[in-house]
C-alpha cells in the first residue's frame, strides 16, 4: 500500500539534502548541510541526543535515542561527487515515482529515510550517523568516528551499496598506486633519439592488462586495473622525459585480503620495466558471512511482511562498511531502488524509498526488541569517548 503523506515527507527531505553541493572542495556547504540536517531533526524530535565530530576539518554527527550508546547505528555520507550540470544540485521529478539530482541515490534518498526513522519513532538503542567524508576516502568520517568512540553498536545499517534491494555480502578492496617512470628528452621532430616517459608507463599498463585482463561484469569477480591518470611532458615540442600516473586497482577478499601478494606481483612486473611505484593509499575488502545473525534477523522481517527474502551480492565497489567490518560489526547494505550513482541520470524510486523506509523502522524495533543482543553497544578499549566536538585527530594512520 503506498503511503502518500510517508512518500511527501521523503522527497522533501530528499530534495532538500540534494540543494546543498556538499562537494569534497565546498566545505561551506557541506557545513550548511550539516546544519539543515541538525535543526530539522531536532526541531521534530527534540528529545534525540546530538553530538558533532570534526577530523580534519571534515565534520560527523550523531544522533541517538536514550542514554545508552546506540546497538542499532544507522549510518550515511552527506557529500556527493561533483555533477556534469550546476542544475543537478536541484532534484526534478523524472516521472510520478522517480526523484532525480545530484545524491538522490548516492545517498542523500536512503538518507532522507534513516532521518525519517530517527524524527519519528526513534528508541533508545538507536543512532544515526552521517558523515561527510565517503567520497574521498572516508577516514576522517566513520574512520575517525571509530578511533574516538568506546563503544561498538550491534549492527550497523548502511543504504549506500545493494541497489534495487539486494543485500550486499562482499565488496573489493582498493589499491592506488602512483606510479612513475623517467626517459630521454629529445626534440618532439626527432623521437628516435629519445626514450617517452609517458609511452613507457602507458606500455607497462597495458602489459599489466595481459595479467590482469579487465573484469566483463560485476559478477567477474577478479582483480581490476585502472590507468585513472596520466601525466607527463613539459613543452609541446620535446619528447617527455618524465611522467607518473595513477592506478585504480581493486581486488577481492578471499586468500590475500590485504593485497599483500597482489601489491607485490604488480610492483614486480612493473620494475621489471623501469617503473616506480608508490603505495599512495589502501582499503581492506568488505566481507560479512551469509549465515550472520543480522542477516537472518533482517530477512525474518521482509518475510514476516509477506515479502521475499532480499538476494545476496557482491559489489566492485568500495564503501565505510570496511570500517565497521574491521572493527568487528556486522553491516546490512541495501537500497531502494535507484540507478545511475555518479551519472547524469541518478534518481531513485520514490515508491522503493518508501518501502525500504517502512522496512528500516521494522527492523530496528524488531532488533531493539531482543534485549540479549545487548553485549555490544558498550564499551571498547578505544580512545576516550566524545562528549562534543572532538578536536582535529592528525594522528598518522
Amino acid at each position: 500500500m503506498v503511503d502518500a503523506q510517508l512518500i511527501e515527507r521523503l522527497a522533501m527531505i530528499t530534495g532538500q539534502l540534494v540543494q546543498f553541493p556538499t562537494v569534497a572542495e565546498n566545505t561551506q556547504e557541506i557545513e550548511h548541510c550539516v546544519d539543515w540536517v541538525r535543526t530539522h531533526v531536532l526541531t521534530r524530535a527534540s528529545r534525540l541526543h546530538v553530538r558533532p565530530y570534526l577530523s580534519h576539518g571534515r565534520p560527523s554527527l550523531l544522533f541517538s535515542a536514550g542514554d545508552q550508546p546506540p546497538r542499532v547505528l544507522l549510518c550515511g555520507h552527506l557529500d556527493v561527487v561533483e555533477a556534469q550540470r550546476q542544475r543537478d544540485f536541484a532534484a526534478y521529478e523524472l516521472d510520478e515515482v522517480h526523484l532525480a539530482g545530484r545524491g538522490t541515490a548516492d545517498m542523500k534518498g536512503p538518507i532522507a529515510a534513516m532521518i525519517d526513522v530517527m524524527e519519528t519513532e526513534a528508541q533508545p538503542g538507536l543512532g544515526l550517523l552521517l558523515t561527510t567524508d565517503e567520497e574521498s576516502g572516508g577516514e576522517d568520517g566513520v574512520g575517525a568516528f571509530l578511533r574516538t568512540v568506546d563503544w561498538r553498536p550491534d549492527v550497523v545499517v548502511l543504504p549506500d551499496g545493494g541497489a534495487n534491494m539486494r543485500l550486499v555480502v562482499e565488496q573489493k578492496g582498493i589499491l592506488r598506486l602512483k606510479i612513475s617512470a623517467n626517459g630521454e628528452a629529445a626534440h618532439g621532430s626527432r623521437p628516435w633519439l629519445g626514450i617517452n616517459a609517458i609511452d613507457r608507463l602507458y606500455q607497462g599498463y597495458h602489459a599489466l592488462l595481459t595479467t590482469y585482463p579487465i573484469p566483463t561484469g560485476e559478477d567477474d569477480w577478479r582483480v581490476s586495473i585502472t590507468l585513472s591518470q596520466l601525466n607527463g611532458g613539459i613543452t609541446l615540442n620535446s619528447v617527455p622525459w618524465y611522467a607518473e600516473g595513477i592506478l585504480d586497482i581493486r581486488y577481492p577478499g578471499g586468500e590475500d585480503p590485504q593485497g599483500a601478494k597482489l601489491l607485490a606481483d604488480i610492483t614486480r612486473r612493473l620494475q621489471r620495466r623501469n617503473i616506480h611505484t608508490d603505495l599512495i593509499f589502501q582499503a581492506l575488502p568488505f566481507q560479512m558471512h551469509p549465515d550472520a545473525l543480522p542477516i537472518a534477523q533482517l530477512q525474518k522481517v521482509f518475510r514476516d511482511q509477506g515479502h521475499p527474502a532480499l538476494p545476496l551480492a557482491r559489489e566492485a565497489g568500495a564503501s565505510d562498511a570496511r570500517y565497521f567490518s574491521a572493527a568487528g560489526v556486522p553491516v546490512l547494505m541495501f537500497q531502494p531502488e535507484c540507478a545511475d550513482w555518479h551519472g547524469a541520470h541518478e534518481h531513485i524510486n520514490l515508491t522503493s524509498l518508501a518501502y525500504f523506509r517502512r522496512i528500516l523502522g521494522n527492523f530496528t524495533r524488531a532488533t531493539l526488541s531482543h534485549k540479549g543482543s545487548g553485549s555490544r553497544g558498550s564499551r571498547v578499549h578505544a580512545p576516550q569517548r566524545s562528549s562534543g566536538n572532538v578536536p582535529e585527530n592528525r594522528a598518522a594512520e
